[in-house]
């Protein structure tokens, strides 16, 4: 698999872009078969690709791309927008090159957007987002089969908060029945097939790394936390969900890509049919291996899942052999509900609040928002019945950082007090409240780990309580309190570590050290001097010129 996007730019959230960015043209090309994928892509793009995009929906031949450069207003603020914009169109290959050449004869670029991503965003348009053809909403359950067994709201609810919370809290070292990270404990558990392994789609993401152990330490975890699960701790539960997700497809298709015939189980729309379609973009030809085609494929099926109804039961039965796979796997996960009911005792599946706002718009990851969270309010941006709501407690938020840095936080959540802790001095914990300090050794640990300052004050400000937002003018943590986050942060950059040699005891009465330090200010490796002590330290990189430097001196005084 390609490497996440999020490794690059610091962000989590953009697993999912990444993911997608680092298919091949015939594959993203596959996954555009869907309308439903193209209007997720759609929905994650920057706001002011998401405008270009509906301004050339109609246009069916390609324009100039100076044309598209002239919408852009003056100011580099607004061209760095627009260069973004275009970025990410292409990356997605939602803008292509217009015909066989990327130019024609005077020069200009012309360019289009992607044929199949058109038909698939112009099928949901037109039908009101119930494009012909998909027959998943076929699949829906009616109460009656059922024989009163549908589960309650609540349930469904209480079981995906707890898996994520478990989850989450497999991830922070506690050892919980649902999953684990030590290979020993999960033998034998995993089902034929590709299966999940929460541990190894744990390890694949970087979230976890092995640890060193001794003899005394062989009966504890082997597993342990890194830089990169503390970020994944601190994000929101959309860019965590789509992380794993993304990482679970990479392994879906290590272990399945080998077996041609659960390609063509896995239905690219939802709907049970072949992969092979005439209408390719650009020339690329589906005729090849077909391999190549299950990760468009599975994400494919996960994206339709994210708009189907929250709590509306489906028949497990309709779906081909290899999706009812992945939906057992997503149903550990918590993001789907599995029961049995009626006389036949049938399967069913119901989505959680998990998968609702899965395919939503690009959130705090898009940087031409009004804010770092996503509403000029500097409230957190969550689409109705979003994934974000439901982990950690109060949708309105639940934690109050006050101005002499002692932060509430009203939860029962086990997972949110273990996040705080990252952070924090915790001082007491009641049932529903943890109290803790924000302190400069706390913060510092915190920044040991690899979180940053800035995902710390964005963290307190996306889970503001609706009081803090109010005294703080919708900020949600009381500026004193990310400034000092800020300086205590800055502390850390004074000192700067580097690989040195250093050079002392040098004779007096001659200019020896003199001329060494002249030589290695000139070789550009000078680090540090002191005249009075006549030493000097210089990059480690610089001692064999150095040596020559030395010898030259001896040679000329000899």
């Amino acid at each position: 698999g390609g490497s996440h996007d999020w490794e690059r730019t610091g962000t989590m959230g953009s697993a999912f872009v990444g993911f997608l960015s680092d298919m091949s043209s015939r594959q993203i090309n596959h996954l555009y078969q869907s309308p439903w994928a193209c209007l997720s892509v759609l929905r994650s793009l920057p706001s002011l690709a998401k405008s270009y995009v509906m301004r050339l929906l109609y246009v069916d031949e390609g324009i100039a791309r100076e044309e598209i450069d002239a919408w852009v207003r003056p100011g580099k603020e607004h061209r760095d927008r627009h260069a973004r914009s275009m970025l990410a169109l292409k990356r997605l290959r939602v803008l292509v090159p217009a015909g066989d050449q990327e130019y024609v004869a005077d020069g200009k670029e012309l360019v289009r957007l992607n044929r199949r991503f058109v038909k698939g965003v112009r099928a949901q348009i037109e039908t009101c987002f119930a494009p012909e053809g998909d027959e998943v909403e076929a699949t829906v359950a009616p109460d009656d089969t059922m024989g009163g067994k549908r589960p309650k709201p609540e349930k469904i609810e209480e079981f995906a908060k707890g898996r994520w919370e478990a989850l989450l809290m497999t991830l922070t070292g506690r050892d919980v029945k649902e999953f684990s990270l030590n290979p020993e404990k999960a033998k034998g558990k995993r089902r034929r097939g590709p299966g999940l392994d929460v541990a190894a789609l744990f390890r694949g993401a970087g979230l976890v790394a092995e640890k060193s152990t001794t003899q005394k330490s062989a009966d504890k975890p082997k597993w342990g936390i890194t830089e990169r699960g503390f970020r994944f701790l601190l994000s929101t539960a959309r860019e965590q969900i789509w992380t794993l997700l993304t990482e679970y497809v990479r392994q879906y298709v290590d272990v399945a890509g080998a077996i041609d015939e659960k390609v063509a189980e896995v239905s690219i729309a939802g709907v049970h049919r072949d992969i092979g379609d005439d209408d390719s973009d650009d020339g690329d030809d589906d005729d090849g291996d077909h391999r190549d085609l299950v990760a468009p494929a599975v994400i494919g099926f996960m994206l339709r899942l994210t708009f189907q109804t929250v709590g509306q039961p489906y028949r497990v039965d309709d779906l081909p052999g290899a999706q009812r796979a992945i939906a057992e796997d997503l149903a550990h996960l918590g993001l789907l509900y599995l029961f049995r009911a009626g006389p036949e005792k049938e399967e069913y599946y119901v989505p959680t609040q998990l998968t609702a706002g899965l395919a939503g718009g690009g959130g705090e990851n898009d940087p031409d928002d009004d804010d770092a969270t996503g509403k000029p309010d500097g409230k957190p941006r969550n689409d109705e019945n979003g994934a974000d709501e439901t982990i950690g407690g109060d949708p309105g938020g639940h934690i109050i950082a006050e101005t002499n840095f002692r932060v509430y936080a009203y939860t029962f959540s086990d997972v949110e007090c273990e996040i705080l802790r990252l952070f924090t001095r915790p001082d007491y914990r009641l049932p529903n409240l943890y109290v803790g300090m924000l302190t400069r050794e706390a913060v510092h640990d915190a920044l040991d780990t690899g979180v940053a300052a800035e995902q710390i004050i964005r963290y307190i400000k996306s889970h503001a309580h609706p009081n803090a937002r109010k005294t703080t003018n919708g900020a949600g943590i009381p500026g004193n309190v990310a400034d000092q986050i800020m300086l205590w942060a800055m502390e850390r950059r004074r000192v700067r570590s580097a690989d040195c040699v250093l050079y002392c005891d040098f004779p007096t009465g001659t200019d020896e050290y003199a001329a060494a330090v002249k030589a290695a200010s000139d070789a550009g490796v000078l680090l540090w001097e002191d005249r009075e002590q006549m030493k000097l330290a210089v990059a480690k990189s610089g001692h064999e010129r150095m040596k020559e430097v030395f010898k030259a001196m001896r040679t000329q005084g000899g």
